[in-house]
């Protein structure tokens, strides 16, 4: 047998990876990274590799039509809320206009809905964050 390979890919003269770099890390640091690695679907190595060479090169690859389908659900619930809002809202007037409303009432739905105002407010900042991160804006 020649030392000339005949078949298959030719063997690699220039850039060929020999050596190791070692470190060691506890359990979690172990299974953080290797959560990452997996979650971009990359060898270990290769993950490490662009972390230590080139730490602002990996991007999140995101799955369009689950992120499509998740935030179709979330406009969803937010309509059916704001229908339920809307609902309470007439009753209350209703109620209103009969001189039958309490007064306790009227401040716990209002204490409700300061909290149904920040939830969508923080609901809003977090697409305008993901809606950044997916266009490559800062």
């Amino acid at each position: 047998m020649s030392a000339e390979k005949t078949n298959g890919r030719p063997f690699k003269l220039e850039g060929k990876r020999i050596k190791h770099i070692k470190a060691r890390v506890t359990e979690d640091e172990y299974n953080i990274v290797k959560s990452q690695w997996k979650f971009l679907s990359l060898k270990e190595s290769d993950y490490v590799r662009l972390m230590v060479f080139k730490p602002g090169s990996l991007k999140v690859k995101v799955n369009t039509h689950q992120v499509i389908g998740l935030l179709d659900r979330l406009g969803a619930e937010l309509g059916r809320s704001g229908n339920n809002i809307n609902q309470l809202a007439r009753h209350a007037n209703f109620l209103n206009k009969r001189g039958m409303l309490n007064a306790e009432t009227v401040v716990r739905f209002n204490e409700l809905f300061s909290g149904y105002i920040q939830h969508f407010r923080e609901i809003e900042k977090e697409l305008r964050t993901l809606l950044r991160r997916l266009s490559g804006s800062p």
